[in-house]
């Protein structure tokens, strides 16, 4: 629509897009929101947009614009002032347009929205609601005009796109119908519970266009901690999908997260996540000490983990995942792979191998284009250093 994005001073109008889905998340959207209402003298209706989830505190102020998830995409009608009464008009959850000017390399495309797993430590079914789906042919043309306008790799996202499911086709049914399409691309998937990765979904990870890279959340390598979590697996269930991944690829690169200190988690308990580490392998480890958040049933859960072991746990599953990546980025030493740029800054081109690893280039390449390169590693780097090979 003409305008531009400002990186310091005063803008024009602020759009925040909160998120709730921790409380220090939640507390620093609410600091933006104050930020907001200072540059802004918290007196123009109209100059401060709030959307998202984590909008509670601002929706009786009557100088901000909040706008719920259902009707986001009416935003830029907001801006322009065409779009009066919007609370009343249709909502639609997939709603945007192709986000076509948003990244010149990867993209995101939400197929997904919503969660009904309702696990003991989470507000977001209570945010989102539970689960819908994108229309199948919605996302088969899109997925056709971004590859139109030349990306190069692709990243399906959502909430939970282990519940997609739209006049039956699953998830399965969807990758196989994107992999179906003409063009030399990359299908990248962002994250997946264990219960929803059957091995016909995985095995479709032998197609050398997918990333070979998945986010397969844990939250806690016990079972009987995941039973108080409500987590719909097991620690079998868990390993059973590694396994099935690194029989399509011993190389497979894995990540996760993993919450300690959860109510009345025992030195037992704990041991079986960190020993579940040690056998799974992850390239990186989103650590969170657990933190109550109201709402939820794990609230008024006893036996609360002092923060002082909270934050001994926290240091050795961080410890443990970064020997495990050291080791992972090894492997790559003296092997060819294939290199999409994405950003060239200071003589340095960056991007990542089809593992999802990054790569830095010493010379100037075109952006958004695949190249074959010979990696090396140098110990605890954490990126490979390419070399082009003709």
């Amino acid at each position: 629509m003409g305008h531009v994005i400002v990186r310091s001073g005063e803008a024009d109008i602020y759009i925040i897009n909160s998120c709730a889905v921790t409380g220090r998340s939640e507390r620093k959207a609410r600091q933006l929101i104050y930020r907001a209402i200072e540059k802004t003298g918290g007196n123009d209706r109209g100059r401060i947009i709030v959307t998202g989830c984590a909008t509670e505190p601002v929706k009786k102020d009557n100088n901000i614009t909040y706008v719920s998830n259902d009707h986001k995409y009416l935003i830029p009608e907001i801006v322009r002032g065409g779009a009066s009464g919007y609370e009343k008009m249709k909502a639609a959850r997939f709603g945007f347009d192709a986000p076509l000017k948003c990244s010149t390399n990867r993209i995101n495309l939400k197929i997904q929205d919503g969660c009904d797993n309702f696990c003991s430590y989470c507000i977001i079914p209570f945010m989102r609601g539970k689960p819908q789906s994108r229309s199948y042919n919605d996302i088969i043309s899109e997925f056709s005009l971004l590859l139109e306008n030349s990306y190069k790799e692709i990243i399906l996202t959502g909430v939970n796109i282990g519940k997609y499911c739209d006049n039956g086709k699953d998830l399965g049914a969807l990758i196989r119908g994107i992999l179906e399409l003409d063009g030399t691309f990359r299908l990248h998937l962002t994250s997946l519970d264990p219960d929803c990765a059957p091995d016909e979904l995985l095995s479709l990870f032998s197609d050398p266009r997918m990333v070979r890279h998945l986010h397969l959340s844990l939250q806690s390598g016990s079972d009987t901690v995941l039973r108080r979590m409500n987590r719909p697996y097991t620690r079998a269930d868990y390993l059973r999908a590694v396994n099935k991944l690194k029989s399509v690829d011993t190389d497979f690169n894995f990540t996760t997260d993993i919450i300690v200190g959860f109510p009345g988690e025992s030195e037992e308990e704990f041991n079986d996540s960190v020993s579940l580490v040690r056998e799974a392998g992850f390239s990186h480890i989103h650590t969170f000490r657990y933190s109550p958040r109201p709402g939820t049933r794990a609230e008024s859960m006893d036996d609360a983990v002092p923060e002082i072991v909270k934050t001994e746990r926290s240091r050795e599953i961080i410890s443990l995942h970064m020997e495990q990546k050291n080791l992972f980025y090894k492997r790559f030493s003296g092997r060819n792979g294939i290199f999409l740029s994405e950003k060239f800054r200071n003589g340095v081109t960056t991007g990542f191998n089809e593992y999802y690893v990054p790569v830095e280039v010493q010379q100037k390449l075109p952006r958004n284009e695949f190249f074959t390169v010979r990696t090396g590693y140098t110990e605890k780097s954490y990126k490979l250093r390419g070399e082009l090979i003709s």
